[in-house]
């Protein structure tokens, strides 16, 4: 019927538009017809940043929601701080070791040294090590006249040492310590003898 009718007419006034025959709408109905599209985009996204605003805190220990913002609706942290708290522990996460066995009572566990046993295992140690009965064992099957390591003379009695560390395994026997100088031990703290470069002789 509008073919029939000639000039090409708009589908929305239903006058004729004087365009291309493509043309759906006149002029005026175009852009009322666009800015009617821009407002339903407008609406949407509003209620897109609505509900992003509603969603809550990636952050760690958080719930609170995100709330608006004008860099859009993919937020996910309700602030600064709850930011950098994520980040901190997804880079904690990525360097975090895994856990091995404890080489005394088998319990998994994050060590400093893989072939070392946890800090349970260590305080039992250390608490025997405190015993001054063995650390009395220690001088009179060793003695205390030099150290054993750089053999400096020890004026005030030295220090007890592990051998083999507690951390790697190492007992508080008489045959694991030695009395040593206060230098020494500083340097040696948990390495094994094979993987300790000692100090030089004049630095004790």
């Amino acid at each position: 019927m509008r073919a029939a009718a000639g000039a090409p007419r708009c589908h929305r006034c239903d006058e004729p538009h004087g365009r291309e025959a493509w043309a759906l709408y006149c002029v005026r109905c175009a852009e009322e017809v666009d800015e009617s599209r821009r407002a339903e985009r407008r609406k949407l996204s509003e209620q897109r940043r609505q509900a992003g605003a509603q969603k809550p805190c990636q952050g760690p220990k958080c719930s609170k929601p995100v709330g608006l913002s004008s860099s859009g609706p993919d937020r996910l942290y309700c602030s600064d701080q709850c930011r950098r708290a994520a980040e901190h522990v997804r880079k904690r996460a990525r360097t975090k070791p895994s856990p091995v066995s404890c080489r005394r009572c088998g319990k998994p566990v994050v060590l400093k040294f893989r072939d070392g046993v946890c800090r349970a295992c260590q305080k039992v140690q250390r608490t025997a090590a405190r015993r001054v009965t063995l650390q009395r064992r220690v001088r009179e099957a060793h003695g205390d006249a030099g150290c054993f390591h750089c053999l400096a003379a020890l004026p005030e009695g030295g220090v007890i040492d592990h051998l083999i560390p507690i951390s790697r395994g190492g007992l508080s026997t008489v045959a694991n310590m030695r009395v040593v100088c206060v230098t020494c031990n500083a340097s040696k703290k948990d390495q094994l003898m094979d993987e300790w470069n000692p100090p030089l002789l004049a630095a004790c």
